[in-house]
């Protein structure tokens, strides 16, 4: 039988592999058969794993998405084709921060979402200066920054846990491959602006209240 490290070493663009989305299912809890919503799938590997892994209800939505896949459905986060109340889940991995439009993305969210509802994003984060990144890094915010604008939406928080050893080996292993100058090249930073920043990376794990 597959393990989950193995299933892991699967490309998988973010730091800490599917590690981090067991995480959030075994602290959430989702029954088998729960419906679970991907905001920027990607090619759709965690769809893949909540799928065959987890017994989840999962379909990925991401505007690149193309046919091939029947649980990858091409949309925008602004304006997800979801009906009200359907989801007892949904992931944001590494795509929060790349939105233009983050509040519309938070409140397609709420709205998709059934009461008591889990909304959980992981994605990097400013421990130092908050910056917004001319290339594929996007904006890193402060945690209180996050925080503010998730609760805003209605949600509540209940868990912020940081993984940033996973974005240092992440970033060590990239630097490797490209080398050092390709890499901040790529990145669309300088090495100063990183140190400014001080990047870190987190799992948020919110909740749709349930209301009485």
């Amino acid at each position: 039988m597959e393990t989950d490290s193995e299933y892991s070493n699967q490309a998988c663009e973010r730091p800490g592999g599917l590690t981090i989305t067991r995480r959030a299912t075994e602290f959430c809890g989702f029954p088998p058969g729960a419906r679970i919503i991907d905001v920027g799938c990607g090619s759709g590997l965690t769809v893949e794993f909540l799928r065959e892994k987890c017994g989840l209800e999962a379909t990925g939505i991401d505007i690149n998405a193309t046919g091939e896949n029947s649980h990858l459905r091409a949309a925008q986060a602004r304006q997800l084709p979801f009906e009200p109340y359907s989801a007892d889940g949904v992931f944001m991995e590494c795509s929060l921060s790349l939105f233009n439009d983050q509040e519309a993305a938070l409140s397609e969210c709420f709205r998709v979402l059934k009461p008591g509802g889990w909304l959980i994003v992981s994605d990097m984060y400013a421990r130092g200066e908050a910056a917004r990144l001319t290339g594929p890094l996007g904006r890193i915010e402060r945690r209180e920054t996050i925080e503010n604008l998730v609760s805003s939406h209605g949600f509540t928080v209940k868990l912020w846990e940081d993984f940033s050893q996973y974005l240092m080996a992440w970033w060590g292993q990239m630097i490797m491959d490209q080398k050092m100058e390709s890499f901040f090249n790529s990145s669309g930073c300088s090495p100063e602006s990183l140190k400014r920043v001080k990047a870190g990376y987190f799992l948020m794990i919110a909740s749709k209240p349930v209301y009485r």
